[in-house]
């Protein structure tokens, strides 16, 4: 249990963040309260709130599963989503400390899951001329309808290779990962003892052959290194993950920086480092697009009293290849105009085959949660947080209030990638908030997104001592954006009261699963973009957090089962939905796999493993790793690997290399037939 409940602290960052933002909120909502009892001469005291009152009911929000999303209420109603606009590069150094002059007077911060809302944002320029948007790509996840993609996964043109790779989003961009095999040997990165260990994929004949310790901190060093995920191509390996030196006066490069690590693999046994790559902010994500490594990270400014504000070159972006650093030139940082945050996103590009230089890099003056790549495109999407006090009222019995509403909204900011060169395209603002990288798609020259809409609500009564009332609503949006971002398609209004819990677009049609009680799995024809149309809309006890293609008329589910009448959550459950006719959709079959009770497959794609031409699933759940196939019209559990450790195996990886299947966890690797999961062999690390 105490593998269990660290995997949890430690992966579990939705709650965390959740947590963290209410906390954020509750503080926040109160200083401005505070801010207007001064301006309004009127009747200061009676808008006054205690901070305990406000985080009372951000907690009662989230206890019952809601999180808060923008509320524009106005005299002709609600709106959804704002004008898309053109970003604009920043000309000067000195236009851009203007800028971060204006939200830092405002307010502004940057959090893991956004900023909290500032008023009255400083409004960036966007008349910049742009380069013409590049089509979108007409891949999309639909393509990926097996475990892995050419050149590092099982399938390629619908056949099996002789090796799987990782579960990635769309065919052919690889998406960075603790382990990765080239189908001669498999590479792991322990993060225990910040080890790589690369292992012969020899089936029972399996071993260790080499190993890369990586650099850590000294006892007496001023400066930490996580070490968070890898990427692979031919003889080089990219190691990646965030490196902050505190010691620092200033907020220099090494204060907060993405470091990547790249060794040389000519000789298995004896890895040679080859250089070390650095851009500024946390380690957010990589993409592999063909020789090509695009490599995305989050700069949050936390001490801005540290900086400058008149002198933007101190805190603007920089980059660091073998030593050479630079500071991002204006041209290359652009203005997302729909955002309020002061913190930078920062987008490099790398040639994966040499792994000396960055070969384009920008940096937008936004956040970045959320990260879709298609080869071609490239969409960075952030969480902000907006809150609105209105005018006090009266109403009809004569008594007064103020209301306030608040809730999240979605910046989306795009960037086109030809010849390995970065351009920023477009910019907008949706409400409501996305899940993960799967609620968002690109297609025909079209861009996808499905959010969950939250409107909260509080009423302050102002007659005597405050008392207070707490309203709150949800539903599901899915919009239609053009290549600027513009709204040509939208369905609002769905699944009210309900949160978005997985979501897979397929071509010219999108699967979505809400969940409250039941889970309705939503089918949306999109083959005109400009009028989406919901066919069908299942209804079956529980949720699935993670849907996948699975052949021809087929989608899989995982997720949980659930009890009808609360909605508690109980055992991990497999579904098979024939959506062969989208406008009826059924669940052909189901697994409810009991006593056990949760899978990182929620939060984290990469722990599935699918191979559709043998009708395997296998995925962590509890503290082992499951594997099923798909026999008839029904699933057959056939094998429970479990670790001979204490380790925690719920964030385990599966792969295929010939006929063995490997289970690959922190401290150990099980080696067993692919056919039959019996077990061959167990290597220690």
């Amino acid at each position: 249990m105490k593998f269990k409940d660290a995997y949890r602290r430690k992966n579990d960052g939705v709650h965390v963040r959740e947590s963290l933002l209410d906390e954020i909120r509750a503080a926040d909502v109160e200083q401005v309260r505070a801010e207007r009892q001064k301006k309004d001469r009127r009747r200061p005291w009676m808008i006054a709130v205690p901070a305990f009152a406000a985080a009372a009911a951000m907690f009662v929000a989230v206890f019952v599963g809601i999180r808060a999303g923008k509320l524009n209420r106005g005299t002709t109603g609600k709106a959804t989503y704002q004008e898309a606009s053109v970003p604009a590069a920043v000309e000067s150094y000195e236009e851009l400390a203007t800028i971060m002059r204006a939200r830092n007077s405002n307010g502004g911060s940057r959090y893991e899951s956004g900023a909290m809302w500032i008023e009255d944002a400083a409004v960036a320029p966007t008349d910049a001329e742009m380069p013409a948007p590049n089509p979108a790509s007409e891949m999309d996840s639909y393509t990926l309808t097996m475990n892995g993609t050419k050149g590092s996964a099982g399938f390629e043109d619908g056949v099996r290779t002789h090796y799987s790779g990782t579960n990635n989003q769309v065919a052919g961009i690889d998406e960075a990962d603790i382990v990765k095999t080239d189908g001669k040997w498999i590479y792991t990165l322990n993060q225990n003892q910040n080890k790589i260990f690369i292992v012969s994929a020899n089936g029972k004949d399996s071993a260790v052959t080499g190993e890369i310790q990586l650099p850590m901190p000294k006892e007496d060093d001023t400066y930490w290194r996580s070490y968070e995920e890898m990427m692979l191509y031919g003889d080089k390996l990219y190691v990646l993950g965030t490196y902050n030196d505190w010691s620092k006066d200033s907020d220099g490069m090494d204060n907060q920086c993405t470091i990547v690590e790249v060794y040389d693999l000519g000789d298995r046994t004896a890895p040679k480092h080859a250089g070390t790559l650095k851009q500024q902010g946390s380690y957010r994500t990589a993409r592999l697009v063909d020789d090509m490594l695009v490599i995305v990270s989050d700069y949050r400014m936390w001490y801005i009293y540290r900086y400058d504000m008149n002198d933007a070159k101190s805190y603007c972006p920089r980059i660091e290849a073998n030593g050479t650093e630079s500071v991002l030139v204006p041209g290359d940082i652009y203005v997302n105009p729909e955002s309020d945050e002061n913190g930078f996103t920062v987008v490099t590009t790398v040639n994966a085959a040499d792994g000396k230089e960055f070969d384009s890099h920008k940096a937008v003056l936004g956040g970045c949660n959320t990260v879709y790549c298609n080869g071609s495109d490239l969409l960075i999407a952030s969480t902000e947080w907006k809150s609105e006090q209105g005018e006090e009222q009266t109403n009809e019995e004569g008594k007064h209030f103020v209301k306030i509403t608040s809730g999240e909204t979605t910046n989306l900011f795009r960037f086109t990638i030809t010849d390995g060169k970065i351009e920023a395209a477009a910019s907008t603002k949706l409400n409501g908030s996305l899940l993960n990288q799967f609620s968002m798609d690109a297609y025909n020259g079209y861009y996808r997104l499905v959010v969950t809409r939250s409107d909260s609500e509080e009423t302050i009564w102002t007659d005597g001592i405050d008392t207070y009332d707490w309203s709150n609503s949800s539903d599901c949006e899915l919009y239609v954006l053009d290549g600027d971002l513009n709204v040509v398609g939208k369905l609002e209004n769905l699944a009210k009261d309900e949160r978005v819990q997985s979501v897979r677009f397929m071509g010219d049609a999108a699967y979505f699963v809400t969940f409250r009680q039941v889970d309705p799995l939503f089918s949306v024809d999109l083959s005109d973009p400009q009028n989406p149309t919901v066919l069908s809309k299942l209804k079956i006890p529980g949720f699935s957090a993670y849907l996948h293609p699975f052949g021809e008329g087929k989608l899989l589910g995982i997720g949980y089962d659930a009890d009808e009448e609360h909605g508690w959550t109980e055992n991990v459950k497999l579904s098979m939905f024939d959506i062969s006719d989208p406008a009826n959709v059924t669940e052909a079959f189901k697994l409810s796999v009991k006593d056990v009770n949760y899978t990182s497959v929620q939060y984290n794609h990469k722990v599935v493993f699918v191979d559709v031409k043998t009708g395997t699933v296998a995925f962590p759940a509890d503290n082992v790793y499951l594997v099923f196939r798909v026999e008839g019209d029904s699933f057959k559990q056939i094998g429970t690997i479990k670790t001979d450790s204490e380790s925690w195996f719920g964030d385990a990886r599966g792969l295929f290399v010939d006929d063995a299947f490997y289970v690959i966890g922190q401290e150990e690797i099980v080696i067993l037939s692919f056919e039959s999961m019996e077990k061959l062999a167990t290597i220690k690390l």
